[in-house]
This record gives C-alpha cells, sequence and structure tokens, in this order.
C-alpha cells in the first residue's frame, strides 16, 4: 500500500508563521534594503550553495549589474566591497 499523504488544514496553513529574509547592504553610513525584486534572487542563490550573483539594483546607479556575493556577506561595487546583512524578518513581504 502507497503511504498517505497529509495536507495541512486551512487553519494549520493561517497559524503557521512564515519566515522571510531581507537583504541588507551597508552604505552610506546606514544599512539600506536591496530592491525587492531582488530580495529573492539573493536568498536562492544562498540556499542552493552558490557563490555569486548579478544583480541590477536602484542603490548602484551607473552600472547594469553588482555582483553580490551572499555567501561571503559581500557586493562588489566599483572596485569597492560592501557589507552585506540577512535580516529574519517573519511576514516582512506578506501582502
Amino acid at each position: 500500500s502507497s503511504p498517505t499523504l497529509m495536507q495541512p488544514s486551512p487553519t494549520t496553513t493561517r497559524q503557521r508563521q512564515t519566515i522571510y529574509f531581507t537583504w541588507l547592504v551597508f552604505m552610506h553610513a546606514s544599512w539600506v534594503p536591496f530592491d525587492a525584486s531582488n530580495q529573492y534572487k539573493l536568498e536562492q542563490t544562498l540556499s542552493l550553495g552558490g557563490t555569486f550573483v548579478d544583480v541590477q539594483d536602484s542603490h548602484f546607479p551607473g552600472v547594469k549589474r553588482v555582483r553580490v556575493f551572499p555567501k561571503f556577506n559581500y557586493l562588489s561595487y566599483l572596485g569597492v566591497k560592501y557589507r552585506l546583512s540577512r535580516v529574519m524578518q517573519p511576514d516582512a513581504w506578506f501582502e
């Protein structure tokens, strides 16, 4: 016989807290979040064990892409390294 798959009930699903991470870069003496479109890219790169990802972000004008190294918590922009931070926020991107 095959195993029975248990589906969570709607109440269980609603009560479960979803955890999201927000990626920030330290620039101009403050922590700034990456554009929303890049949050998933950075998280996916880290979870898949990737070393870097190239992103286009509004905080880095004048270049097509910046190379971000989420595993090592830094990015490279015009030859300068900027620190990254990954902050856990329950339901941060949930609308």
